[in-house]
């Protein structure tokens, strides 16, 4: 359903919220063969090889995203015009999701080009330059609205970090019905119906705080049954690596040649890995090797994992330069070859949602009284707001198959190394 001053020209039926309205411009941009790629790219890139059922694509989530974000908008007031951007702006970010996906974007990321800039890109340099000219919005609004967001009575709703977020919960919704993971269902009209904009600040009604804990909850759960999952990111983690090592060989950056990212799929990855010239680079018959790997499901597994508190650490692993000297340590203790040695920790960019994602420090909690509107800090208010921004991160040790052990040894030496001493228990046996 659209706002009822946008003229609907095509109605398309999504499985989770029913009919999408799309306009006459948004229908333009869909119908563009940039656009129809994303039925070949799967989002997140690796969720299906643990969940069978959910074999979501990228196109799949572009009319959720679209209706979630106007329902959102028009109940913080935002007007017609700025509803409008909001879905193309919404669009434009999904569109800048390239071949793997949440896999490519950390890949890209790392290179200086993020989703934002991809969209700008986009937005500039290809067909739909002249599909927004020849209407009535402009290049630089799209621009502003991707790079900066919106200013809605006093306050900047950027659908990228926006607390409550509408592309969050259209992911929820849609990967809790095909994975079958039920977590906390996201009562998502109530919650926006009781959302204000306040003194400068995104309000929650405190009436419904439960409903609010409800959003949180579903997200954290989602982290660990899906997007943090174990063997999708063992997965993941194999097509970063295989970037990592010939990513330019694979695919043309997009600052370069956005003409000829955007014509790459999956299928595109996938063709150029498997019949790859027998006298390629080392680098490209190294990434051969590990996606051969991976097609046939002989993933890297998890060695040793610990969560660690420690800022100095939790900052060292946050860069690659960090990531790489941990992975060389720990290869170095083990005697492999760092090439084997893989750390994953929770809020890398390739994680598609992790607890604490999107700042919970300015959303506010609301009451009206007789002498007007009374605020408090939701991490003030709500236990559950405050685990979620607690300092704890789970990191992970991955290798191949055959060096499990070696890794696990080195690699709990160097997590206990950097964590705080906990009290140790004594085999109840040993007491008795």
């Amino acid at each position: 359903m659209l706002a009822k001053d946008l003229a609907t020209a095509v109605e398309i039926k999504d499985p989770v919220h029913g009919y999408v309205g799309m306009t006459q411009i948004e229908k333009a941009i869909l119908d563009l063969k940039m656009t129809q790629r994303l039925r070949r790219i799967s989002y997140p890139a690796c969720t299906q090889l643990v969940y069978p059922g959910a074999e979501m694509t990228a196109m799949s989530r572009m009319p959720g995203k679209m209706y979630v974000t106007q329902v959102l908008f028009e109940n913080l007031g935002a007007d017609t015009n700025d509803i409008q951007v909001a879905r193309l702006a919404s669009m434009l970010l999904t569109l800048a999701h390239g071949p793997w996906s949440n896999v490519m974007e950390e890949y890209l990321a790392v290179r200086g080009t993020d989703r934002r800039r991809l969209a700008r890109l986009i937005l500039e340099e290809s067909e739909i330059s002249e599909i927004v000219k020849g209407s009535s919005y402009s290049i630089e609004e799209l621009k502003t609205s991707i790079e900066r967001g919106f200013q809605i009575r006093g306050y900047r709703v950027d659908l990228l970090t926006i607390p409550i977020n509408p592309h969050l919960v259209d992911s929820l919704m849609r990967d809790a019905y095909f994975a079958g993971v039920k977590y906390a269902p996201v009562e998502f009209p109530r919650l926006f119906t009781n959302s204000r904009i306040l003194r400068d600040h995104l309000a929650v009604e405190r009436g419904s705080l439960f409903t609010l804990e409800s959003y949180l909850s579903a997200g954290a759960n989602m982290f660990e049954a899906l997007y943090y999952h174990k063997a999708v990111r063992a997965a993941e983690l194999m097509l970063l690596r295989i970037l990592d090592e010939a990513g330019s060989q694979i695919i043309k950056s997009p600052a370069d040649d956005i003409g000829s990212f955007l014509e790459c799929d999956d299928l595109s990855l996938y063709n150029t890995l498997l019949t790859a010239v027998p006298d390629a680079s080392e680098e490209m018959s190294t990434a051969c090797r590990l996606f051969q790997d991976y097609t046939r499901r002989y993933l890297i597994k998890m060695a040793s994992t610990r969560a660690i508190s420690d800022p100095e650490f939790l900052g060292k692993v946050a860069t690659v330069d960090g990531q790489f000297e941990i992975e060389r340590e720990i290869a170095s203790e083990a005697g492999i070859d760092p090439m084997y040695v893989y750390i994953d920790f929770p809020d890398r960019v390739s994680v598609n949602y992790y607890p604490g994602k999107y700042p919970l420090d300015n959303l506010m909690l609301f009451e009206r009284g007789s002498s007007g509107y009374e605020l408090w800090p939701v991490l003030e208010m709500s236990s559950v707001a405050r685990s979620l921004s607690r300092q704890m991160k789970t990191i992970r040790i991955y290798t191949t198959r055959g060096y499990r052990s070696k890794v696990k040894k080195s690699g709990d030496k160097v997590l206990e190394s950097v964590d705080t001493k906990g009290v140790k228990l004594k085999d109840e046996k040993k007491r008795q």
